[in-house]
Formats: C-alpha cells, sequence, structure tokens
C-alpha cells in the first residue's frame, strides 16, 4: 500500500495529499491575520481615543 501524504515545502511537515494545501500553514496563516488585524484595530482605537481627547479638552496642547 502507498503512502498517501506529501510534505510541506515550507514547513516539511508531513499532511494527507488529498488537502488542498498545509493544515499547519494554513493555520499560521490565519493566526497572522488575526495578528494584523488586531494590531490595526489597536492603532485606529488609540487615534480616536486621541482625537477624542482632544475634542473633549478644546484642542489645547
Amino acid at each position: 500500500m502507498t503512502d498517501r501524504t506529501v510534505r510541506c515545502e515550507r514547513c516539511d511537515t508531513p499532511h494527507p495529499a488529498d488537502l488542498p494545501g498545509c493544515p499547519n500553514c494554513r493555520r499560521i496563516r490565519q493566526t497572522n491575520i488575526a495578528i494584523a488585524t488586531t494590531l490595526i484595530m489597536l492603532v485606529v482605537l488609540a487615534v480616536a481615543g486621541w482625537f477624542g481627547v482632544q475634542v473633549l479638552t478644546g484642542f489645547s496642547l
């Protein structure tokens, strides 16, 4: 019986040949997307908070 697994070109982990891609690399990409989205939202909230404070205090530097 033949082994129906292939090794990923990026991470070199074996995975079933019938899958469209490596599950490990797919999980890593999803995690990276979640981290990037979180960082972008934190920056947006920080800028919005700073702007809100400036509006409430009358733009006094």
